[in-house]
């Protein structure tokens, strides 16, 4: 069957909290293996039991994002797991595709700094990254 959203290789810090009566409230910070317009994966140190429900907390700006997703999958890898967390509605799988483009700005920002020495602020990076990759950048949410 094929995919219904396209993945973006993305590592995004983010915090899920899972509120599942197993291990209520256990907050974890993770990195994102992608992201698409209908969720992400992440990493996972336990277990998580699909239509268990997840606080998802990106803490790039302030105050921080924070939605609620369902977990859809979740496969052992290594010493963890690997989790998809769905999200239920398109304003929100919206949202986290506007965090995740602010994600690859910052990112751009740092490698500039690194790689040429010149310091931008937030918005001089994202006009750069803006006219330099957001043609690549899928528009497509569904």
């Amino acid at each position: 069957m094929p995919r219904r959203f396209i993945r973006h290789p993305a590592s995004i810090p983010i915090q899920i909290c899972s509120h599942a009566a197993s291990h209520r409230y256990h907050a974890q910070s993770v990195t994102t293996h992608d992201v698409s317009a209908g969720g992400l994966s992440c990493e996972s140190d336990q277990l998580m039991t699909v239509g268990e429900a997840v606080e998802v907390e990106i803490s790039l700006e302030y105050p921080p994002f924070k939605t609620i997703g369902h977990v859809v999958w979740c496969k052992g890898q290594g010493d963890g797991y690997i989790v998809g967390i769905g999200f239920a509605d398109l304003a929100t799988a919206y949202a986290v595709r506007m965090v995740e483009q602010i994600c690859y700005i910052e990112e751009y920002r740092q490698k500039i700094l690194k790689e040429e020495g010149r310091e931008l602020t937030s918005e001089e990076a994202a006009l750069e990254w803006i006219s330099k990759h957001a043609a690549d950048f899928p528009q497509n949410l569904h």
